[in-house]
């Protein structure tokens, strides 16, 4: 750990030693704060996630028969015009992996480790029976696997 270091100050009373505080402390005190402004201001968070993230803007032209309710908005005079729409991508191509060969447990490997109101997403091909974790599925979304003796792509 780093000592504190000193400074020599020349003031009325003469020359005095003064201490400054830790630099390491001084470090994770900024860091500190600047994590509180990234969580507890939305627009710094915003331009953040914007800058890390692709965005790109699509176009929604006016339907003929567009009413009130339409995605549309409507101008002053009362027309419906075209809305400019902004779609941010936060994650990227592939950002999430794919779970390619799945290791099942066995059934009574199954009940000492999941609860008993685990939601499983189940499949039965040719007499081959395969449950899937929706809490597993929902952090990986697809699962490639062969039930069976066919292939199959199990998504959430």
């Amino acid at each position: 750990m780093s000592e504190p270091f000193a400074v020599m100050w020349a003031g009325r009373g003469g020359v005095k030693e003064v201490e400054v505080l830790d630099l390491g402390k001084i470090v994770v005190g900024l860091l500190v704060v600047l994590v509180a402004v990234f969580i507890f201001v939305p627009g710094v968070r915003q331009s953040f996630t914007r800058v890390l993230s692709n965005s790109e803007t699509v176009v929604v032209p006016p339907r003929p028969d567009a009413g009130a309710q339409s995605a549309q908005s409507q101008s002053n005079q009362g027309e419906v015009v075209e809305q400019e729409l902004e779609i941010i991508t936060l994650l990227g191509y592939d950002a999430i992996p794919a779970i390619v060969a799945p290791d099942f447990l066995s059934a009574g490997e199954a009940q000492l480790q999941y609860s008993p109101d685990e939601q499983v997403l189940g499949l039965s091909i040719n007499g081959d029976n395969r449950a899937y974790s929706i809490p597993m599925l929902s952090r990986h979304e697809i699962v490639n696997d062969e039930v069976g003796g066919v292939p199959v792509a199990v998504t959430w």
